[in-house]
């Protein structure tokens, strides 16, 4: 199991158990839910990819594309996890090209209330 992977997962259980407020609040009420996707590859594609899927019920982590996600992240494994716990910033890494987000990207400040939440 890639150790990306494993980290999702293990996200995905943390926000379970302290950010579902964050979670509800993100969803409202004019959405079912919303879905993160994580690709592993550079501008050229992917080979690996990863989503959550965000409701009111919780969050969910399955392996696989998604076919319509709200927002996408796309970059070598270490890079994706780096991004998500903080270790490095998100607009560094956009603007050396070494992160790719693709998708509704005002989804992304939401997103990371809810991450920084479950990590605290």
């Amino acid at each position: 199991m890639s150790e990306l992977k494993s980290f999702l997962e293990e996200l995905a259980q943390k926000i379970n158990e302290k950010a579902m407020k964050l979670v509800e609040e993100w969803v409202g009420d004019r959405y079912y839910g919303k879905i993160v996707e994580f690709e592993v590859g550079d501008l050229n594609g992917f080979t690996e990819a990863y989503h959550f899927v965000f409701t009111k019920k919780g969050v969910r982590f399955r392996e696989g594309e998604y076919p319509s996600p709200d927002l996408i992240y796309r970059s070598d494994a270490k890079i994706l996890r780096d991004v998500l716990t903080g270790a490095v910033r998100e607009r560094n890494v956009r603007k050396a090209w070494k992160l790719i987000v693709m998708g509704d990207a005002h989804e992304a400040v939401p997103f990371f209330r809810v991450v920084a939440a479950a990590l605290s």
